[in-house]
């Protein structure tokens, strides 16, 4: 990483919190204050103020998603700096990098995408690239938070010397497979059918969107797996029980990520033909992840505790 986001990411003037609030403010002014895409209203018939009342509602598990996931940032952060200089310190940096991204990332591709969105209701030949650029957004944010977090899972394996058993992997790589195959199997049948979902060919959808997702999911979920590991092993009884609250998150976070992810590119069709079923689909996605969250920014504030103990 370089010296200039090394020091973004650590800057005391500029807390992950104090990012939380700034993103959020331009992000919410933004959602707001744009006017509306007259063929949304037509397709949802409802008016500007119903929508931009249901746009308020949606933005509210969208701001706890992006509120824990800052939060969680913060607590990494502060809990990796105890611990500067000791043998896991490394690894957790790596975490925290991983967090941060995917903080940072989550809120500000909503930004973009809103931005994108009134760009393409103006001008509707804009309508695919602005698509494209939405679905890149959404699997360069995951494969890189997800790789930096995985860095830093693996290491914590090797310095604990509990590598995955071949049987664990054996059953993993099986799970993992049958996920890609069903994944892609759905994405390509639905691109198929409505090529306005993602506007590529097949070929460059599978190597370009549907090989990286898998690849950003595999990370994802090998780091679950090699924490909860890392976790189970730990010694002393208290730090292994803090570990494993924020090993429940990473599990609980990643598995809902993956999910809602999983979900948005194979059903997202049958899910936005009405107002309601759209925002009960879309609280339900973000629920679980929220939690995750959650559980590792707690998780991660024990941990300090007990550094400082």
């Amino acid at each position: 990483m370089s010296p200039k986001v090394r020091g973004t990411l650590t800057s005391k003037k500029f807390t992950p919190m104090l990012w939380f609030i700034i993103l959020a403010v331009i992000t919410v002014g933004l959602a707001l204050g744009l006017p509306p895409d007259p063929q949304a209203l037509h397709r949802l018939h409802i008016s500007s103020l119903a929508y931009h009342v249901a746009v308020l509602v949606l933005l509210v598990p969208y701001g706890v998603i992006w509120y824990a996931a800052f939060y969680a940032f913060a607590k990494l952060k502060e809990y990796s700096r105890t611990i500067q200089g000791f043998d896991d310190g490394q690894a957790f940096h790596s975490i925290t990098v991983g967090m941060g991204v995917l903080a940072f990332g989550l809120i500000s591709q909503a930004a973009v995408s809103i931005i994108m969105g009134d760009i393409a209701s103006h001008n509707h030949g804009f309508k695919p690239a602005s698509v494209i650029i939405d679905n890149y957004l959404d699997v360069l944010v995951g494969l890189v938070a997800f790789m930096y977090i995985n860095s830093g899972t693996h290491l914590l394996t090797r310095l604990g010397k509990n590598r995955p058993r071949l049987t664990g992997l054996r059953i993993f790589a099986l799970l993992f497979i049958s996920l890609a195959v069903v994944f892609t199997r759905l994405v390509t049948t639905y691109h198929a059918r409505h090529h306005e979902v993602y506007y590529l060919n097949t070929p460059l959808l599978i190597a370009t969107f549907i090989i990286p997702e898998l690849f950003a999911w595999f990370a994802a979920l090998l780091s679950a797996y090699e924490f909860g590991l890392y976790a189970k092993f730990a010694k002393g009884l208290l730090y292994r029980g803090a570990l494993r609250q924020f090993s429940y998150g990473i599990v609980v976070a990643i598995a809902g990520s993956v999910a809602s992810q999983f979900v948005s590119n194979t059903f997202a069709g049958k899910v936005s033909r009405s107002l309601g079923s759209l925002l009960l689909a879309e609280y339900a996605l973000l629920v679980t992840v929220a939690v995750g969250l959650i559980l590792m920014a707690l998780g991660a504030q024990k941990l300090k505790k007990i550094e400082e103990a």
